[in-house]
């Protein structure tokens, strides 16, 4: 393996340095970390929640010392309940130079980690070890694309051991405070000899192996990742236009200037004998390593840490004892033995010996003259004691009491009857737990901002990445697109970021929601059916729902299906030209043309008809007209002769007077 090989004394100077931070880490969280450890063997390894002197007792007397472990049944309802409620990761920005456009690259590039990544498996494995024993812890990796790639991607990865992550002094959840961090692993030697060389191999001591206090072990050798934040001092200027720089340009006038830390985070990898690499990280606030916890609290400046099972021990031990002594009880039963005198079985001995192991006919004995009217007879059976019946009933009761779940949070029948008082009761159980799933979703909010952080460095070059989207599906966009102006567009460099998180159904639960609502919907409003069918077929679990979809998308309006390919155009990275192209509009049904030809002769046949009655129309308005021009000059000349045979009258009769 090639390695970076660091200058003698520095080397020196970070293997001293490590070892005596992660000696005062392991020694100041020692008691948290022996009593997670327990609590993880008490729920997984049989026989652990016995002690081991009273186990040892009661099995060389042969008494019973059942396990009835009912503590992983509280940890599933809980872990349950985390895969039904997935957080999801919302980028935003927060001054003024960030870009809602590159918010939504940045929240569709997480979602695209967490897909290729498989990031499920982390969390859950995470949260399930932060429930039971206080402690999970899960990490950002970086790896280049292919061998052949100088592109890198980011990866979420799980930590099988969350008790060998160990910490510097931090008071906020996330330990984005801490100056330091180790992830501390066992390699076996050969194989550690095989990938690193002898040169690296520390020798064995006798330090315990339970933990980590020791480098090497007789079969394996210890190795420690050790992050550290590292500073440089340096001057940052406030020039006229708000531009803050490291160094002034010629002609370039600071208005202010202040002492700052330039911070890095370098990575180690430490064999207690060697640096065995060494490099900077891709980050620059946040080391990538990310906690999960349980529920803490500070005891008079005592850090405690602690998950769900811790409580509940003694009511599981008390279980466990009451249910093996009623066990034994009852076990006792058909072994009570006979009282008799030794007379009565002289000579029958071994056939009395064999009585409680075989079905015998009868049993011979021998009448004692001495007890005369006496004869072999049992002591009746111990009887099951109500009261031992009462106090395993009360310990279970206990046991759920502690752990905050009671029989209805768990989908057991219980003391409530309505269904009020059933989700009433199963509500303050949720809500009982609700502090892991809280925690869950600020460990979520920290791996996006470590996401962020890193984001600018391995997407530093103008490239098109993909976008996840919250249905499984996925986008296209290009970041640090540069223009023929000189500006950048979807410059992740620039601008400050914040992470929001929401907690809520998976994106199954909400098509089984989003289903019936939009069933609903459409009996609410049939017309709304033709529209929205293909969408309510895609959320169908039927074999053939997608191609039922694909055929009811046919029937949509024109305008959405051109929106539709211009969007699986563009996830294709085709341009609108090669999109029309690729999908040409589909040839033309040949009855519905066919009927399409006969409504167009039927219209022409209208067309003609309406024509020859405007035409006729023409002609009876001609006739009209003529009638009435006819008809007004008729009249005229009649008004004429009347007016003229009256006005001939009058003067007549005036020259006879």
């Amino acid at each position: 393996m090639d390695t970076k090989k660091l200058p003698e004394e520095k080397e020196k100077k970070i293997l001293k340095e490590a070892v005596d931070r992660l000696k005062k880490a392991i020694d100041f969280d020692a008691e948290n970390r022996k009593a997670a450890y327990e609590d993880l063997e008490f729920v997984a390894v049989e026989g652990k929640q016995w002690p081991d002197h009273i186990r040892t007792e009661r099995e060389g007397n042969g008494q019973p010392c059942l396990t009835i472990n009912k503590l992983p049944t509280f940890i599933d309802q809980v872990v349950g309940d985390q895969r039904m409620n997935r957080p999801s990761i919302k980028v935003v920005p927060v001054d003024s130079d960030g870009d809602p456009k590159v918010a939504r690259v940045y929240s569709g590039w997480i979602k695209h980690v967490e897909q290729i990544s498989n990031s499920d498996v982390a969390i859950d494995h995470a949260f399930e070890h932060a429930v039971t024993c206080g402690y999970g812890a899960l990490r950002v990796v970086t790896n280049y694309v292919s061998d052949m790639s100088f592109e890198q991607e980011a990866y979420i990865e799980k930590i099988d051991n969350a008790l060998a992550v160990f910490w510097g002094r931090h008071t906020k959840y996330d330990c984005s405070d801490a100056e330091f961090c180790f992830v501390v692993t066992d390699m076996d030697k050969e194989e550690f000899k095989d990938k690193y060389g002898e040169d690296n191999m520390p020798s064995f001591d006798s330090a315990n192996s339970q933990y980590v206090e020791g480098w090497a072990t007789k079969d394996t050798i210890r190795l420690a990742e050790y992050f550290v934040k590292e500073y440089k001092e340096m001057t940052i200027y406030l020039l006229q236009n708000g531009k803050v720089v490291e160094k002034l340009e010629e002609g370039q006038v600071a208005v202010k200037s202040r002492k700052t830390r330039k911070q890095k985070i370098m990575w180690y990898l430490l064999s207690g004998k060697s640096v065995i690499d060494s490099r900077e990280w891709a980050g620059k606030k946040y080391i990538p390593i990310i906690p999960v916890w349980g529920k803490e609290f500070n005891v008079g400046g005592k850090r405690i840490v602690r998950g769900m099972v811790r409580n509940g021990k003694d009511s599981q031990r008390m279980y466990n004892y009451w249910s093996s002594i009623d066990t034994e009880i009852v076990a006792l039963q058909p072994r009570n033995p006979f009282i008799l005198t030794p007379k009565m079985i002289e000579d029958h001995a071994p056939m009395w010996n064999q009585a409680g192991k075989k079905n015998m006919f009868y049993l011979l004995i021998n009448p004692d003259k001495e007890a005369p009217g006496v004869w072999p007879h049992r002591e009746p059976p111990p009887q099951a004691s109500s009261a031992m019946v009462q106090k395993i009933a009360m310990v279970d009761q206990e046991l759920r009491d502690t752990i905050g779940l009671q029989k209805a949070a768990l989908g057991m029948q219980s003391n409530e009857r309505s269904g009020v008082a059933i989700r009433e009761r199963k509500q303050e159980g949720e809500v009982g737990t609700f502090a892991f799933m809280d925690n869950l979703a600020r460990t979520v909010e920290h791996i996006g901002r470590v996401l962020i952080d890193i984001a600018p460095v391995i997407l530093d070059t103008e490239r098109v990445v993909r976008l996840g989207l919250d249905n499984g599906d996925f986008d296209f966009d290009a970041v640090n697109v540069k223009t023929k102006e000189g500006r950048i567009l979807n410059d992740l460099s620039v601008g400050v970021y914040d992470v929001v998180v929401t907690v809520g159904p998976s994106f199954t639960t909400q098509r089984t929601e989003a289903r019936q609502s939009m069933q609903e919907y459409i009996q609410y409003y049939p017309a709304a059916a033709p529209v929205i069918g293909d969408l309510y077929a895609r959320s169908l679990d039927w074999p053939g729902a997608e191609e039922i979809a694909e055929r009811l998308e046919t029937l949509l309006p024109p305008e959405i299906k051109a929106k539709k390919a211009a969007d699986k155009a563009r996830k294709e990275g085709l341009s609108p030209e090669q999109a029309a192209q690729a999908n040409p509009p589909p040839a033309p049904d040949p009855l519905m043309v066919l009927k399409v030809k006969q409504e167009e002769m039927k219209l022409q046949e209208l067309q003609l008809q309406v024509q020859q009655e405007q035409e006729k129309l023409k002609g009876l308005k001609i006739e009209n007209d003529l009638k009435v021009a006819t008809t007004k000059e008729g009249v005229s000349q009649m008004l004429d002769e009347i007016i003229r045979e009256k006005t001939g009258g009058e003067n007549a009769e005036g020259n006879e007077s």
